[in-house]
């Protein structure tokens, strides 16, 4: 009993602390982003301390929560206090670390090493073994390959000195541009969307989606599809729409006559596509501007018909298989009123917000500035909403308690945007340790040159490598990382063949999101089969056919590029129709329905008509369409015959 009285006042304690350290965290980046960043080192160290430390706080206070090793919550404890002052070590010791003739003292060099195990430990519990070993292992190859490796890949020698200098006392790794990057961008826009959900106003989603898709063939699932689409636009993140969006959609696709198995596919698939939907996007596309030195309006605008490509393959799918097995719509009874979307107590609160921070990265003003100014929006659109709707209800003296409630909301977002700050902040930082190895010896060139010589300089050898490499750095980790590693080794070699280097980063991108896909690895199909209580292996299996067409859109990027909106007018429409076709086409061939079911032998004929108008000449164009058509005729009047499957829906749940 004793133990038990214990345990429950250590993780009271620990959760109070985490609340109040992690609704800092996130005050200081809206402080931050209001009134200008501080010293790099400073802000930098702020940012990953309180990212580091907190990550083994909510490891001890989940070892106490589910009574599992709680032997251990000392050294969680111990590790988070490292952890902080590692970090504020550089904070205060800023001043003299900038100085260029500073000499590291004994004791510097002792939380360097401190700081890098730190950071490694923190991802490891974070985001798994993958990344981290992976760094792990390229420090070691950094510090002691000079010693052990002769010939082409023996590293430039380096001192311990260097060592500490270059990964932890500056501003090139741990504290480099990728962690000033999550500092001064991507924290603003998790800080929104946490809010956004907090406060309910993301709940115009899931009303909007099935007053779009509600009354076609397979209506139950494009409302999956569309919420996810548009909840993306905020979040930019695959995990978090699955666990968010997951346990409402998965269950009425379910009521609907979709095995459980499909229906978390598809939350799965669409959740993924959300990173590369604009506004937002990952944070991926905010490191991409930053690398290539370009407007994050570039970005957005040239992902905006890929964004589109990707969610029209997933509403052909689940339109098309609907379609084969029967399953109708949703009753017109069943949707939700127009006036509920447009009814300014619940809608205003989302779209204000989405609105102001569109036309401000439009505007070509700062990420920054257009994330901290939607959340005022936001704040200030619920204070002024729920003082009126209060008032004109004559509930004056209920304002105290509408103004607590709000309060509470917002602390309760501030504190969910913390909590997924700290993954980013970690994350970040060990992908930094990859890539400055990479860098600082000359490994990155050295795998470049490999890629070449492999491939023999031939630009669909190299795509396929690259999609290969993108891929497979993104098993067990987010797509930010898969995208970080996957573009310093590849990046350079799609240029140097003479791709445009945003061409050649957003095809990097988009595969590193179809890496949360693809087994055996893939982040948002386990989270969806653990909401569906299915196995991982048939949801995967589900999503990967789904997918087939969406693996073969990036390449468009290099071979037709108007769908990045470059070019003409003429060219712009003329690929992206040309492109829909395709992913139609392809799309149909694996639902095995086009205007009726399709035989085997259709279904191939089908896949070779959609792969040739993946390739850019007149001739396949002409022949890809003239296959298409024939293929659509000939599922019209001649239909394979197929039982029709359960065709029952049931109304969305929070549905008027």
């Amino acid at each position: 009993m004793a133990n038990t009285r214990i345990n429950r006042l250590a993780h009271d304690g620990i959760s109070n602390l985490l609340k109040v350290v992690l609704v800092g965290y996130a005050m200081f980046q809206l402080y931050t982003s209001y009134f200008g960043m501080l010293e790099p080192l400073v802000q930098r160290g702020v940012f990953l301390g309180l990212g580091i430390g907190s990550i083994f706080l909510m490891t001890a206070q989940r070892r106490l929560a589910e009574k599992q090793v709680r032997a251990l919550v000392p050294l969680d404890i111990a590790l988070a206090i490292i952890g902080y002052y590692v970090c504020f070590h550089i904070v205060f010791s800023a001043k003299r670390i900038s100085n260029f003739m500073v000499e590291l003292t004994t004791w510097d060099m002792m939380l360097g090493a401190l700081a890098i195990a730190v950071v490694l430990e923190s991802a490891r519990r974070t985001i798994g073994f993958f990344l981290p070993l992976m760094a792990l292992a390229g420090l070691a190859y950094y510090y002691f390959g000079h010693q052990s490796i002769t010939g082409t890949w023996q590293p430039p020698r380096v001192s311990a000195l260097t060592f500490i200098e270059t990964y932890y006392a500056s501003t090139e790794t741990i504290f480099g541009y990728m962690v000033d990057m999550g500092t001064r961008i991507i924290a603003i826009f998790i800080i929104l969307g946490a809010l956004l959900l907090s406060t309910g106003a993301t709940e115009i989603f899931i009303k909007l989606a099935t007053r779009i898709a509600g009354r076609t063939y397979g209506g139950q699932a494009k409302v999956c599809t569309v919420s996810s689409a548009l909840f993306g636009t905020v979040t930019g993140s695959a995990v978090a729409n699955v666990m968010a969006m997951g346990p409402v959609t998965i269950p009425t696709m379910r009521r609907a006559g979709y095995k459980g198995s499909y229906a978390a596919a598809v939350e799965a698939v669409s959740s993924a596509g959300g990173q590369i939907m604009p506004p937002i996007m990952g944070a991926g596309a905010f490191i991409m501007a930053e690398i290539l030195n370009i407007p994050f309006s570039s970005v957005m605008t040239a992902a905006v018909i890929p964004a589109l490509l990707y969610f029209m393959v997933l509403w052909f799918s689940v339109g098309l298989r609907a379609r084969r097995y029967g399953m109708r719509p949703l009753e017109r009874s069943e949707l939700p009123l127009w006036k509920d979307l447009a009814e300014p107590f619940a809608a205003l609160p989302m779209y204000l917000p989405a609105a102001a921070l569109i036309a401000l990265l439009m505007m070509d003003y700062s990420p920054t500035l257009a994330g901290s100014m939607a959340i005022l929006v936001l704040v200030a659109t619920l204070l002024v909403l729920r003082t009126l709707k209060c008032l004109l209800e004559g509930r004056a003296r209920d304002l105290p308690e509408v103004y607590r409630t709000l309060l509470k909301e917002i602390f309760e977002g501030l504190y969910l945007g913390g909590k997924a700050i700290t993954m980013i902040a970690v994350l970040l930082a060990c992908a930094a340790i990859v890539v400055k190895v990479l860098t600082a010896t000359g490994a990155g060139v050295k795998v470049s040159s490999l890629i070449l010589s492999f491939s023999n300089d031939s630009l669909v050898i190299v795509l396929v490598l690259t999609a290969v490499l993108a891929i497979l750095l993104g098993m067990d980790v987010p797509t930010t990382a898969s995208y970080i590693l996957a573009s310093a080794i590849a990046g350079p070699i799609l240029i140097r063949l003479g791709i445009e280097p945003l061409n050649a980063h957003l095809f990097i991108f988009y595969f590193a999101i179809l890496s949360a896909i693809t087994p055996p690895v893939c982040a948002s199909v386990f989270a969806a089969a653990s909401i569906a209580g299915e196995s991982f292996w048939r949801v995967a299996g589900h999503a990967v056919v789904m997918a087939i067409a969406l693996y073969l859109i990036p390449f468009l990027f290099i071979f037709r590029t108007g769908v990045l909106m470059e070019g003409t007018v003429f060219d712009i429409v003329y690929d992206t129709t040309i492109t829909g076709l395709a992913v139609f086409a392809i799309t149909g061939a694996s639902a095995g329905f086009l205007l009726g079911p399709l035989t085997w032998v259709a279904r191939i004929i089908l896949y070779m008509g959609g792969g040739l108008l993946f390739f850019p000449a007149a001739w396949s164009d002409a022949g890809g369409v003239a296959i298409v058509v024939a293929m659509a005729a000939f599922s019209h009047w001649f239909p394979k015959e197929d039982p029709p499957h359960q065709p029952v829906a049931a109304p969305l749940e929070g549905r008027r």
